[in-house]
């Protein structure tokens, strides 16, 4: 009551705070349909448009779902997720590149142009696709017939797991139809910019005499090694002035880091592994009792390898059991062994061998009516006809089906773990033979198939498999964060780490200008979050410990030593990448002057720390690889194209060393000037130098931000 009492006193300023909140939460749906964008995640900006997380993601998972039905399979590794995110990524800059320039200037593909690809089967992307025959060629007949019958198709009559595979062919072909048509954009424009390249008769001559005239040279050498650092000296001045005449190289287009890192991998222990043996052993003694529920079985024995009730050939086991088949008998158990290439214990049995082929070609067709009685007797009468010679496509085709012939091969299915339905279905249709052809009644289905070919008998193995890692244990995981934690509990500073890592037993790594499009920190997987922290924190700052790695094996600290921001890196950041080369100047004036009195190769093999060596087919275009300082010259080529034959060249700067040549060989022609044939070389190496330029320069002129790394 004396609650009450308060909520009563206090009723008008109670009114007021939940009018001002409601006002608020009003206030705030109405910003947001001001505002649409307001609170979105976005992930990056291309050419002034941002990108939200979700338009992202959508893209993300529709390419997934192509990758998944190109390769066979449910699921990505995170490997291949994080290269679908990232092609996805870049094909969405390409895209907004290439449109923006095509519409500007009117260039489109039209729904014709895409047909008349797909019409010839040209485009190579058209052979990946399931539309192909026997010999592995696009087959548009076949294509046609498909989107034919998917459009077509009663889908509620259909079952799930059919139905599902028929969408996603479809939406793969679809993927396709946009591939093609955004190749052919993108063709098209670079065809109107390499027709922009003409050549002329004086350029064509001098590309193919700097190309093919060539001599042999004797070369004296003095390699900058030669001479000690310590005897030349480089001013803050030298620096700048380099600095400024590179100065576009250092213009950085996206933030990064410089960072430091202790990745420590837990390992398992002896007692770990003890443990497992010990297991495994257990495990193999039951198998040589066990003869039902094999699947259930090798579950609970915890195998990564799980039973499948289809037989397979050897080469689809793993290889430490493939090799030792022929050491076991059916019904015997052979193991437990340990195998070192993926450290693993191991024990198998043979439960049967069977003769099979390898490839079976087959019509396939489903059988659905108003109720279960009506479906078996229409099967029933289908597979009659087609028994008595009837054309399985044209029955097919009367019930929206294609029914055209499809192969099948022990590798498009070997791997899975298969059992009620489609164990009885890829059963079967191995155990089919040439003519063969079968009422089949599944759970929910009906399927008549006719086999009418087959290749390469082999023979399959039905085996149960107990493969367990081994791994390590919580204690052991535990123990290791411990010891590190303690670790960085007392060593709170960058500098504390580098002094006191490896007495500890850690190591300090060091990583420059990481960017935050690398995914993960150094490579180890799901360090995505110490990847986000590094592009959040301050300079200095030492992360906690994160617990990553494929399966949490790895124990990963991070700290942020430098923050390097998007625009032209300043003087002081490039000295270290400069110093070299300008030691290497300094160094060039005196061994220029060294080598600059002599008349003569003679006389300069008697200079101080000069060598001499033959170097054969010299040209203009093609730096020459001097041995004696084991590094690529172009400018020797340049030095010597009008040098007369037994006259020395001026001291030459290279970037190994300082040169002089001297041409002891006629120049001479490996082939006859074709004016036709160097047009054409010309026009290809110019126009693939400034298409590459150009979408280069497209890149920069469309300010592309990536922040993938803040959400995904």
């Amino acid at each position: 009551m004396a609650t009450l009492q308060k909520i009563r006193n206090r009723g008008p300023l109670l009114i007021i705070v939940i009018g001002l909140a409601l006002l608020a939460f009003i206030a705030g749906d109405a910003w947001k349909i001001l505002r649409p964008n307001q609170g979105m995640v976005m992930v990056g900006e291309i050419n002034g448009k941002s990108v939200s997380a979700m338009d992202f993601q959508d893209e993300v998972e529709k390419y997934a779902e192509v990758v998944k039905f190109s390769m066979g399979v449910n699921n990505l590794s995170d490997e291949q997720y994080t290269a679908v995110k990232d092609e996805v990524w870049n094909t969405m800059v390409r895209k907004s590149l290439f449109e923006k320039e095509c519409s500007a200037i009117g260039l489109r593909v039209t729904d014709a142009e895409v047909q008349a690809v797909i019409e010839s089967g040209q485009s190579a992307v058209l052979s990946q696709t399931p539309f192909t025959n026997a010999n592995g060629e696009f087959d548009v007949d076949y294509l046609t017939s498909f989107l034919v019958s998917y459009n077509s198709m009663e889908r509620d009559a259909m079952p799930a797991e059919y139905m599902e595979y028929y969408d996603n062919m479809y939406n793969f072909w679809l993927y396709i139809e946009d591939n093609i048509k955004t190749s052919l954009l993108y063709s098209k424009y670079l065809s109107l910019v390499q027709g922009s390249v003409v050549t002329n008769p004086v350029s064509l001559k001098n590309s193919y005499e700097n190309r093919i005239r060539r001599s042999d040279i004797l070369l004296a050498a003095i390699p900058y090694t030669a001479l000690a650092d310590t005897l030349v000296s480089v001013s803050s001045a030298d620096v700048k002035k380099m600095y400024n005449e590179k100065k576009e190289l250092f213009n950085q287009l996206a933030e990064s880091r410089d960072i430091n890192y202790i990745d420590v991998e837990i390992l398992p222990s002896q007692a770990d592994r003890d443990e497992v043996l010990s297991e495994v052993s257990a495990s193999a003694e039951q198998l040589a009792e066990t003869t039902e529920d094999l699947a259930a079985f090798i579950r609970l024995a915890e195998s990564s390898v799980l039973f499948s009730e289809v037989p397979t050939t050897r080469e689809a086991l793993p290889l430490d059991v493939a090799v030792r088949l022929d050491s076991v008998a059916v019904g015997e158990v052979f193991g437990p062994y340990y195998n070192a290439s993926d450290d693993s214990y191991n024990a198998f049995k043979i439960l049967s061998t069977v003769s099979a082929y390898d490839s079976i070609c087959f019509h396939r067709m489903q059988v659905v009516a108003e109720d279960e009685a009506a479906t078996a007797q229409l099967a029933d009468s289908i597979f009659k006809a087609i028994k008595a010679g009837a054309d399985f496509e044209e029955i097919a085709q009367k019930y929206s089906q294609s029914g055209a012939e499809e192969w099948i091969s022990s590798v498009m299915y070997e791997g899975g773990a298969y059992s009620g339905n489609d164990a009885l279905y890829l059963n079967t249709l191995m155990g089919m033979k040439k003519g063969d052809v079968v009422n089949l009644a599944l759970d929910g289905a009906t399927l008549i198939m006719k086999v009418t070919d087959v290749k390469k008998p082999v023979t399959k193995y039905n085996t149960a498999i107990i493969k367990r890692e081994v791994l390590f244990s919580n204690e052991t995981s535990n123990v290791a964060y411990d010891k590190l934690s303690q670790f960085v509990a007392g060593n709170t500073t960058i500098q504390d780490l580098k002094n006191n890592a490896e007495e500890n037993g850690y190591r300090v790594y060091t990583i420059n200008d990481f960017q935050s499009n690398s995914y993960n920190v150094a490579d180890v997987a799901k360090s995505h979050e110490a990847l986000r922290w590094l592009f959040e924190a301050k300079e200095g700052e030492v992360s906690r410990i994160y617990e990553v790695g494929e399966n949490n094996d790895h124990l990963l600290v991070v700290a942020l030593n430098k923050i390097h921001k998007k625009g032209y890196r300043p003087v002081e950041d490039m000295q270290a990448q400069l110093m070299p080369q300008l030691i290497n100047d300094k160094k060039a004036e005196i061994l220029t002057k060294r080598m600059a009195s002599a008349s003569s190769i003679q006389e300069l093999r008697s200079v101080e720390g000069v060598q001499v060596d033959t170097v054969k087919f010299v040209n203009f275009t093609t730096p020459a690889f001097v041995s004696m300082t084991y590094s690529n010259e172009p400018l020797i080529g340049a030095a010597v194209y009008h040098l007369d034959r037994e006259h020395l060249s001026a001291p030459i700067k290279g970037s190994g060393g300082v040169f002089v040549a001297e041409k002891i060989s006629p120049d001479n022609h490996s082939t006859e000037f074709e004016a036709s044939a160097e047009a054409e070389r010309v026009k290809a190496i110019e126009s693939r130098n400034i298409s590459n330029t150009l979408i280069q320069e497209l890149f920069y002129k469309a300010s592309v931000v990536d922040n993938r790394y803040k959400t995904f």
